[in-house]
């Protein structure tokens, strides 16, 4: 995590991997020293985080040490202040990374959106990106490894962005989409997702487009389930075991319908009310889709181990 001093790189990390609130980050104290978390998502994705002390200026003192034997930098870039040295920063750290043969994937968070009036958002966002890709331009970077996205802690928008910025990062993303894409065409599923249930991240889903509103009402389903569990489970039970799953119609005539892969992962599905499906077919189905996934990361697990 990478961005200028109080920009917001410890909240976030907090608020989706330690279940602080977001009024509760609003007290943590400026980060002085490097953090590093090992994190893990559905039991089988595995990486690290590190929470470095932002600079007050586009300084890269020490960049080369926090940035060793990283693959992605996530730069965190608060939209409600001067962005000017933020952005100088953001160039100077692409620039180091190309001067020194390194092929990083950059993932810019346009952080604090809510702070923006929001008619303003949209040109905000093209503001930054537009003068970050003239900059990099007039660097020679051609076609840079870059992604942007508006974010805020007090909405869904920075679980969906970590989820992207997660999936970049999973090498069996493609032949999980495949695995996804094969179940909603066989099932007339209208979307399925692969989440963690505790930091609300999407580690994979099909490849169909979705609205932002989807992954909310996802998320909002993860929050039903766990506090349902939490009442009526006992305390030595995980919140997921095999037999759970979960069905909630919507009054929009949506139905979601959440099934467990293993003790962190469930499936999310979104179907219409109307025309039925065939459950039992739907059932089969995503049995049998829940012991691939498990067999495709079991495999990769192995695969590491052997290295």
């Amino acid at each position: 995590m990478w961005g200028l001093t109080k920009s917001g790189k410890t909240s976030i990390i907090k608020l989706i991997f330690e279940k602080m609130t977001a009024g509760e980050t609003l007290q943590l104290a400026e980060t002085k020293t490097i953090q590093i978390h090992e994190l893990t998502c559905g039991i089988h994705v595995r990486f690290q985080i590190r929470d470095v002390p932002g600079p007050k200026t586009a300084s890269l003192l020490d960049f080369d040490a926090y940035s060793s034997e990283c693959t992605t930098i996530v730069f965190i870039l608060d939209a409600t202040e001067d962005y000017s040295d933020a952005i100088n920063l953001l160039v100077s750290s692409m620039q180091w990374m190309h001067s020194n043969g390194r092929n990083v994937r950059f993932e810019v968070l346009i952080h604090k959106i809510d702070g923006v009036h929001e008619p303003d958002r949209l040109d905000r966002h093209s503001h930054i990106q537009q003068q970050v890709t003239v900059m990099l331009h007039e660097c020679s970077i051609e076609e840079p490894l870059i992604n942007f996205y508006m974010t805020s802690i007090y909405d869904h928008s920075i679980h969906e962005a970590f989820s992207k910025i997660v999936q970049n990062q999973i090498r069996q993303l493609r032949a999980l989409e495949n695995m996804l894409d094969l179940v909603t065409a066989s099932t007339q599923l209208d979307k399925i997702f692969v989440c963690d249930i505790y930091n609300k991240i999407f580690l994979a889903s099909d490849t169909k487009p979705v609205e932002s509103q989807i992954s909310e009402l996802c998320c909002d389903v993860i929050d039903v389930y766990t506090d349902i569990s939490s009442i009526y489970g006992t305390s030595k039970s995980p919140v997921l075991d095999s037999m759970s799953c979960c069905t909630i119609e919507l009054s929009i005539g949506l139905v979601l319908y959440l099934k467990n892969i293993n003790p962190t992962t469930a499936l999310i599905c979104i179907l219409k009310k109307e025309p039925r499906i065939n459950e039992a077919l739907m059932d089969v189905n995503l049995n049998i889709l829940k012991k691939n996934i498990q067999k495709l990361f079991l495999a990769n697990t192995k695969r590491l181990a052997r290295r």
